[in-house]
């Protein structure tokens, strides 16, 4: 069984995911500040540095990384073909959140994501989730969204209509009515006419379009036809918990959805589901292995570096077989702390080595298996020559380490 559990500590918002009685997954805001990833603004650019190839764009009250490139692939509509200069004024997306002493990054390719779909503005094009196989329900969404995004030869219009936006199909849409992904679509498309539309007419700083609160994205967004209930102590998120369940289902009655619980016992959520224990853990470097043996994780400013030891497992079978079976119950564990601690980059995983190549390949199926669960993109890219294996997962915010901080 799977549920979300969303709750509060000091001043902190914890959204966690529990499954087969683990919290497998860990997210923290801080409850008190609106998060910028996704904001849509106008901004100011306040400097140019030509040897970095980025400006520095002020968005009313933080300042902003805006690499050069954006510009000449997606310019703000109506300042097509001519270089930027400081003091212009752009309509800019926040795109990843500020990470140590980095400012956050924005983008001028505005995006907007929905339960099914993703709209992006830029030529028009249609594209799958890579989770999206069947070729006869692709050829089917294809002709269903072919209106959406047509072919077209000519350059890229001032401001896109209806007909020009880029879209993905999300993995939750394989299986979604057709009646749902057009809803979503026209919705989708009329807000992002509308922020086009009015954003000449506003003052460097102001906001045009304000992301939900984090939370729900990170609850609804993944995997939730699988999810079977959401607890909570908290009654802003309850409300707006209800308030998004009661949005779907208005665009699509037949989706399944977890059932929303307001938790009101005198015992803490945060107490009931061991949470602080949970954070402690997800800090330390080992973590211990059911088997006796351990991992020692180990992440740094270039990549995330884990390590598989043996430990007390000496195992009552051949040494080959105790390392074959360590290995495998760390791929399922490095799977889960990935996920529980937020580690993105490139990662190197020194699994204990072991002659058989057919207990490696068996290793790193097992492991490609256990990743399969993970909302976020993960690539395991093989052995390297020392024989470690090298993984790559997409950076989408702070890992926990530098939350926790």
């Amino acid at each position: 069984m799977r549920r979300s559990i969303v709750t509060s500590m000091g001043s902190r918002r914890i959204t966690a995911e529990e499954e087969n009685g683990r919290i497998t997954g860990l997210f923290l805001e801080n409850s008190e500040e609106q998060a910028l990833v996704g904001r849509i603004f106008a901004g100011r650019v306040s400097r140019i540095q030509k040897n970095i190839r980025a400006a520095f764009v002020d968005g009313g009250g933080f300042l902003c990384y805006y690499p050069l490139e954006e510009w000449e692939r997606h310019p703000t509509p109506g300042m097509e073909g001519r270089p930027l200069s400081e003091g212009d004024t752009l309509l800019l997306q926040i795109e990843k959140e500020a990470l140590k002493t980095k400012a956050p990054v924005a983008s001028s390719r505005l995006t907007l994501t929905g339960e099914y779909l993703v709209l992006m503005t830029g030529k028009a094009g249609l594209h799958f989730s890579s989770r999206i196989t069947d070729p006869e329900r692709k050829e089917a969404l294809r002709a269903l969204l072919s209106s959406a995004v047509p072919e077209r030869s000519c350059e890229d219009a001032a401001v896109p209509t209806e007909t020009e936006f880029e879209m993905i199909v999300r993995t939750n849409g394989q299986n979604a009515p057709d009646e749902a992904i057009l809803t979503e679509k026209d919705r989708l498309e009329k807000k992002m006419k509308e922020i086009l539309t009015l954003w000449p007419t506003r003052t460097a700083g102001s906001v045009l379009y304000e992301p939900e609160p984090a939370f729900l994205g990170e609850i609804f967004n993944h995997r939730i036809s699988s999810l079977e209930e959401i607890v909570t102590d908290d009654r802003a998120a309850f409300r707006l918990l209800t308030e998004k369940k009661n949005l779907m289902l208005a665009e699509n009655p037949e989706c399944r959805l977890p059932q929303i619980r307001y938790y009101e016992d005198s015992y803490p959520l945060v107490k009931l589901y061991g949470l602080e224990s949970v954070l402690k853990k997800a800090a330390q470097e080992k973590v211990w292995l059911k088997s006796g043996g351990y991992l020692v994780i180990q992440p740094t400013e270039a990549l995330v570096s884990i390590d598989v030891n043996t430990g007390k497992y000496c195992g009552k079978k051949q040494l080959e077989e105790t390392f074959f079976r360590t290995n495998l119950e760390a791929a399922e564990e490095i799977a889960v702390q990935l996920k529980l601690r937020n580690l993105s980059g490139i990662i190197i995983v020194d699994f204990i080595d072991m002659a058989d190549p057919q207990h490696k390949e068996q290793l790193l199926e097992a492991f490609r298996r256990a990743l399969e669960k993970d909302p976020v993109k993960t690539v395991i890219l093989g052995y390297t020559r020392l024989n470690l294996v090298e993984l790559t997962r997409k950076k989408v915010r702070r890992p926990l380490h530098e939350i926790l901080k």
